[in-house]
């Protein structure tokens, strides 16, 4: 209950002479009334105003509740005072209610995110010739915070260590690397030799780091293996003496808003330019509870000029209500903060569109203009290509500039509503995985009840073809123009006449190509050093020859060598990195495109339920052990470059907007359980097996898509199964 009131001359304390939540909440939501008895919250006995407080109309009031020991609580409140028309003196201030959802996700509303590609400079467009200062300015504001929130974190896990970190890195680099190189040169078995742990290897080590190799230390004298004789009670010894204390850190996690309110303000920040710095820290902290990443690693780091990402940077501009029509900005009116221009015709960018499915692509003039200091506004131009029309009926939350990795994109999120998915008796099974086959790769298997057929989701690694000419559930990934043009560059050994290979050899030879650089720089190595080669040298990688470098940096010839080489592995390694991205978005665009094959299928049968496996990626872990056949192993090789999960990601998102239900379910046992008269089976590796109850020839993949779907199949569909795109 509320005991009395106070009045400090601003604040109006609320004091409590016991806690309860029902007293909280009429402080908070509850209607007020001030009158000649006092001051009633909501159906509260009535407490008397303190001396010198005067009531008037339109009197703004700050309350502050107070707890029975004298605290100031966080509970606060601000409300003006209303006279009440038909009682003179009495004023009253409305209560806190909560009001129905207008866009509620029961009736399919759904938040997506639109995305486009931004240029600061681009032909036919009126953009800016330079970044304005205004937006400098604030880039730096957004690396300084990010700095120092990352500071902060870093002091609070150092005061959680009663050892500092450079006493741990002189532990491990006076006592237990010494041990290990020691052991390692002494042993003559190149398969027992141990590794430097790579957790105390790092910028900060921790006191989990050294329990870390403990644990490695004693797993290999659990197998027999060598450790260097004495170094487990050495470790145990050290990291004993010093018992870890996380108050600090576990402080700063939970004042985190609060610290990040604070620096933002002190640097000056305003929300549109703190939302995007604040929302990266947050996604690196949330991201080290799911790789499970150890005490020292996986933290915000300090952004020095050159490290990774020093130079990315947003605007987050949220308009903090129900949404903006998003046809204010596709027709050029513009919403808060962003305006798109009129759409330019091909002929006056010098870029004409070709015929196809990029016709419906819009290049615009996009303008930021936001309100700056006094009488100040922020202008930026830019160019914008949007790809599809944003959709009618949506409103729009909030807009996204952000600078990635070399590039600019706009970002627009979109409340919209999506048709919820029709309750249907039939539901389709899709059992996803990997597979070899002739042409290329199997990584899909789709059973639709309605006409109980089947349909292929295969990967076509010979040959690649356009959009008009493509079949159905079906990826082409055959050389791209990009791989015709540099077939010389990433093959050297290829010659006019040869065939053109498939991207999943490409990817096999390139790392075969940067194998035998080193192979043949270590030749050179051993042909100079004869003796002098450490013994590790043979199983040596990058870091071995960098460490090489630094140990025999005395000897000019080895330093001509080792710099040539890292010139070669530099070049290659670029080589790679622009194959491999372009590669990657070669395959997600098709696997884009198979998802939407899937979808319309079972929309034009009537079919609005997919089942898909809930754990097909535990497969993956599962089938590694030294025990499974030859077979399987092989089959590992591909699943990396299939990327099923990706493509199971894009079927979801997919499948929302063709009214069509995705459900997981489990996969245990799908492909042993003969779904004709329900034997369970011995395990088998083979695509095909004869089932022991019934003797009929079943096909794995087939057999598991059934019986994801729940239904019963006639012999005649399993015989003569529809074949994707045929």
């Amino acid at each position: 209950m509320i005991s009395h009131l106070t009045f400090d001359g601003q604040v109006l304390q609320v004091h409590l002479s016991e806690l309860a939540l029902k007293t909280t909440k009429a402080f908070t939501h509850g209607s007020l009334r001030f009158d000649g008895n006092g001051v009633t919250f909501a159906k509260l006995p009535p407490v008397q105003l303190p001396e010198g407080f005067a009531l008037s109309d339109h009197l703004s009031v700050k309350m502050q509740l107070v707890g029975p020991d004298g605290a100031l609580r966080k509970q606060t409140r601000s409300a003006v005072l209303v006279e009440i028309p038909l009682e003179p003196g009495c004023y009253r201030v409305p209560g806190l209610s909560r009001t129905p959802k207008k866009f509620r996700a029961e009736d399919g509303w759904r938040v997506e995110i639109y995305k486009f590609r931004a240029y600061f400079d681009h032909p036919g467009v009126r953009t800016d010739p330079e970044i304005p200062d205004w937006l400098k300015a604030s880039i730096q504001r957004q690396r300084a915070f990010w700095n120092r929130l990352a500071y902060l974190c870093r002091e609070a896990r150092r005061k959680c260590s009663p050892a500092p970190v450079e006493q741990i890195k002189g532990f491990v680099q006076g006592t237990i690397l010494p041990s290990i190189d020691a052991m390692n040169n002494s042993i003559g078995r190149p398969k027992d030799r141990m590794k430097h742990p790579e957790k105390l290897k790092i910028e900060e080590p921790g006191i989990d780091g050294l329990w870390h190799f403990v644990r490695d230390l004693q797993r290999r004298i659990h197998l027999d293996r060598p450790v260097p004789a004495g170094l487990l009670d050495q470790v145990i010894a050290f990291a004993e003496k010093y018992k870890p204390d996380y108050t600090a850190l576990n402080e700063y996690l939970r004042d985190f808003g609060a610290i990040a309110a604070q620096e933002a303000k002190s640097l000056g920040l305003r929300h549109w330019e703190s939302r995007p710095a604040l929302s990266a820290f947050k996604a690196t902290l949330a991201a080290r509870d799911t790789s499970k990443a150890g005490f020292s690693e996986g933290w915000p780091r300090i952004r020095y000029p050159e490290s990774p990402k020093a130079q990315d940077w947003g605007l987050h501009y949220y308009f903090n209500q129900a949404g903006v029509s998003s046809a204010d900005l596709d027709s050029g009116r513009g919403v808060p903060g962003l305006v798109f221009g009129p759409p330019l015709l091909p002929r006056q960018t010098g870029h004409p569109l070709k015929v196809g499915i990029r016709t419906r692509s819009k290049l615009r003039q996009a303008t930021i203009s936001i309100p700056g200091g006094e009488n100040e506004r922020w202008v930026y131009h830019f160019a914008v290509l949007q790809h599809r029309p944003l959709p009618e009926g949506s409103h729009l939350k909030e807009w996204k500039l952000i600078y990635l990795d070399g590039a600019l994109w706009v970002f627009l999120v979109v409340e919209l509503q999506r048709p919820l998915a029709k309750p249907s008796e039939l539901t389709a099974g899709l059992d996803i995985g990997w597979r070899r086959t002739e042409d290329g790769i199997r990584f899909g298997t789709l059973y639709e009840p309605a006409r109980k057929t089947f349909r292929e989701l295969t990967m076509n690694l010979l040959k690649s073809t356009d959009h008009v000419n493509r079949v159905p559930f079906r990826i082409d990934l055959g050389p791209t123009r990009w791989e015709k043009r540099n077939v010389t560059r990433l093959l050297p050994d290829w010659k006019p006449g040869d065939p053109l290979p498939s991207s999943f050899e490409t990817r096999g030879a390139l790392h075969s190509r940067r194998d035998r650089q080193t192979e043949r720089v270590k030749s050179l190595l051993r042909a100079h050093l004869g003796e002098k080669l450490p013994a590790w040298f043979d199983k040596a990688g990058k870091k071995g020859m960098l460490r090489l470098r630094e140990e025999l940096q005395n000897d000019p010839q080895v330093g001509r060598i080792l710099a040539d080489w890292l010139k070669e592995e530099e070049e290659l390694a670029e080589l790679i990195r622009q194959y491999f991205a372009r590669s990657t978005r070669h395959r997600e665009y098709g696997q884009m495109q198979v998802a939407h094959d899937v979808c319309r299928h079972l929309q034009q049968v009537g079919v609005h339920r997919l089942a898909v496996e809930s754990s097909f990626l535990a497969k993956v872990s599962h089938s590694i052990d030294n025990d499974d056949p030859v077979s399987l192993k092989r089959s590992q090789k591909y699943r990396q470059f299939v990327a099923v999960g990706k493509f199971a990601s894009i079927l979801r998102n997919v499948a929302t907007k063709y009214r069509i239900a995705v459900d997981e379910v489990s996969s245990i046992n799908t492909t042993r359980r003969c779904h004709y008269c329900g034997t369970l089976n011995p395990a088998t590796e083979k695509e095909f097996y004869i089932c022991k109850g019934c003797e009929r020839h079943v096909s794995v993949d087939m057999n598991a898509a059934v019986n994801l779907a729940g239904l019963s199949l006639s012999s005649e569909a399993s015989e003569r199964p529809v074949k994707g795109g045929q």
